[in-house]
């Protein structure tokens, strides 16, 4: 965390930073207090400073090394720019601190503040909640607005952008088109009861209240009773007939709620995207799409898998059978974990060192280089079926879906790397996946990561129409709803293959980080959707 100090005496105490000062010739810094308050300390030996002098370091979110600056009392009042969470604009000198011979690299730099340009002030009247030099997780996570001022979280967020880059270098390189598929749709491609459903909100005005299917309920709840009233009392015909007037409103309006009228039928945040973009695959041969999916599943337990909100790479391409979309994956995620291994070194390994027991890097490395073991559903079954020195939890039988703690034994204990298991019962995978001759099986896959799980899975898509709508049938999905996704098999199609590579997990994979909201800024699970 970046730290703080001012010295108003001649006593200071020593502190173990956990970044490393900065060597970089900055004449002009934007730097922002993110930490907690200790003394300045060189190589872990504390310095006495001169009276009325603040040793302050500071961090601009580019890097995981802090840089120290000296600022004289003389030019400005040194409690404002010492309060953790304080934002400086500084002008100054780099210099070489004192006694720097023997101190380690990359503290034996400084800048020795000539003129302080900007002072964003913490407000002392409220505390600082991030004023802890190691806040808990729970603290971040409840601070999502502020957490980004964390060393862990900054080294995270630029990990993140860093794979965001190589995914569209990866794929730009290597003749891939770019779509933007919609986040709304109509389609479902399983359980709607897992979707989130749009819900216009009206109002009759700009100036009124706005109206939402609560109120409109409790008004027909209210409007009824006043209508039951008034026939029990024999009140006047006029008021009667004015109360079956609002409530015959309120009804209609409940009905305008409940049927989407804004698109005229049920629409949904999308939980997938590989419907729309294999549209595009038909004709442009190669593309993939980088957009968040939703998800509206309940799974307190487990947080791993109850993101309602997630970001997806998903790729789709034309004349490709499922081995040609498993060796694309494996291509694309080596290409993505070894450039996140060079380009982000620092933010790995100081994310590693805050992790027990991390390895990240040769994690990594051991990802990129090895060859992946391949294994198919079936045999994947038989192998765990076999173990005699482990107890499963979950139940192992064909045509079972594979737990969390098969797939973590299969990657971490039995092979000790990523493990792509394919050719899934064809109840497991959905319809659109291409059934296989024993009328059993589909060409469907998973690439599980050590640590983590699965973090792609994709398929060689039905294309034969007969196949197609059997399998939209067996699921229980009303073809209606899908005359488009087969109009698509009906005018000129063409075998092709994909897959979807969930963001967060592989986050999660090349960081060591434990829990899965914390490899996006702002999560949004059960209960949870601050800011």
């Amino acid at each position: 965390m970046a730290s703080a100090t001012a010295t108003s005496s001649s006593s200071s105490s020593s502190h173990d930073q956990d970044q490393h000062a900065s060597g970089e010739s900055y004449i002009e810094c934007f730097r922002r207090v993110a930490g907690g308050v200790s003394a300045a300390a060189s190589g872990g030996s504390a310095r006495r400073p001169r009276a009325g002098i603040a040793l302050v370091r500071i961090n601009d979110g580019s890097c995981v090394a802090d840089l120290q600056i000296v600022v004289d009392s003389s030019l400005c009042p040194l409690d404002q720019l010492t309060a953790t969470g304080a934002c400086v604009l500084v002008e100054g000198k780099i210099e070489q601190v004192e006694g720097a011979a023997s101190a380690s690299p990359q503290h034996a730099m400084q800048m020795k503040v000539d003129k302080i340009l900007h002072i964003g002030a913490v407000d002392s009247d409220k505390k600082y909640p991030l004023s802890n030099a190691h806040p808990s997780p729970d603290i971040v996570r409840a601070n999502p607005h502020l957490a980004a001022r964390t060393a862990a979280v900054a080294s995270t967020a630029r990990v993140r952008s860093e794979l965001v880059h190589a995914v569209h270098a990866f794929f730009q390189s290597n003749g891939f088109f770019h779509v933007n598929t919609p986040i709304i749709t109509t389609t479902s491609a399983g359980n709607r009861g897992k979707m989130f459903r749009l819900i216009r909100i009206f109002s009759k005005s700009d100036g009124d209240s706005r109206i939402t299917p609560e109120v409109v309920r409790a008004a027909i709840k209210s409007k009824t009773k006043q209508v039951e009233a008034l026939k029990r009392s024999e009140s006047n015909r006029e008021a009667h007939e004015a109360a079956e007037q609002d409530l015959q409103r309120a009804t209609a309006l409940s009905g305008q709620l409940e049927q989407d009228d804004f698109f005229h039928c049920p629409a949904y945040l999308t939980p997938c995207h590989t419907l729309h973009l294999e549209t595009y695959a038909c004709a442009l041969s190669s593309v993939y799409t980088f957009s968040p999916a939703f998800q509206a599943e309940s799974l307190d337990s487990d947080t791993d898998r109850s993101m309602a909100e997630r970001w997806t790479v998903d790729v789709e391409l034309a004349f490709a059978e499922l081995e040609d979309a498993i060796s694309c994956a494996e291509d694309c995620l080596k290409s993505l974990c070894s450039t996140v291994s060079k380009d982000c070194s620092d933010e790995l390994k100081f994310l590693s060192s805050s992790q027990a027991g991390g390895e990240t890097n040769s994690v990594i490395e051991s990802a990129v280089s090895s060859a992946w073991q391949k294994i198919k559903y079936s045999e994947a079954v038989s192998t765990l079926l076999q173990v005699t020195d482990k107890t499963f939890e979950s139940k192992i039988e064909w045509g079972l879906a594979l737990s969390q703690e098969h797939l973590r034994y299969l990657a971490d204990d039995l092979y000790k790397k990523p493990v792509i298991i394919y050719d899934y019962p064809k109840q497991l995978k959905p319809f659109y996946s291409r059934l296989k001759e024993d009328l059993r099986t589909t060409s469907a896959f998973d690439l599980v990561l050590p640590k983590v799980g699965i973090v792609a899975c994709g398929a060689q898509k039905e294309e034969r129409m007969d196949n197609l709508t059997s399998r939209i049938e067996e699921s229980g999905l009303q073809i209606e709803q899908l005359e488009w996704y087969l109009d698509t098999r009906r005018h000129g199609t063409v075998k092709h293959s994909g897959f979807s590579i969930d963001l967060e997990r592989l986050v999660l994979f090349v960081t060591g980080l434990k829990d899965v909201r914390d490899t996006i800024p702002f999560h949004r699970t059960k209960g949870h959707a601050k800011c």
